[in-house]
């Protein structure tokens, strides 16, 4: 990302916003051994991340380019919520042994698909493949 567009800025500071509610919310639904409404919190975050990612990313001024907005949307993301959310799991759900496999199990899983993004995203500029470009 050697430029970051102002709606990836944006988008940045919604995620960080969202991040710290859904994590405070879903901390405190753990700490009160409240399950029933998690899955609602979490359907809550992925829909508006995903909706002002989608929102954003289509307006924004940098669509243009060769760069996979796509990607960056991802990576941002990627990196905004796990800074907020492993510190904040293990600060409010203590550093045993299983809170420490419960966050590998969110990190890696997210982390193989955003290399698979990486991956494919390497391999084409919006869509069409190098060698039909540069043929």
């Amino acid at each position: 990302m050697k430029t970051m567009s102002n709606n990836l800025k944006y988008f940045g500071g919604l995620t960080l916003v969202l991040s710290v509610a859904f994590f405070y919310y879903l901390v405190a639904s753990l700490q009160a051994q409240d399950f029933g409404n998690i899955w609602l919190i979490a359907l809550g975050f992925g829909l508006l991340l995903f909706a002002s990612g989608l929102l954003l990313g289509y307006n924004d001024s940098m669509r243009g380019s060769r760069a996979d907005l796509g990607f960056q949307y991802h990576l941002m993301t990627f990196i905004i919520v796990n800074l907020v959310g492993i510190p904040w799991l293990m600060a409010g759900l203590g550093t045993d042994s299983n809170n420490l496999i419960n966050i590998a199990c969110q990190c890696v899983p997210w982390a193989i698909g955003l290399a698979i993004h990486y991956y494919f995203s390497s391999k084409s500029i919006k869509g069409v493949s190098k060698e039909e470009i540069f043929d």
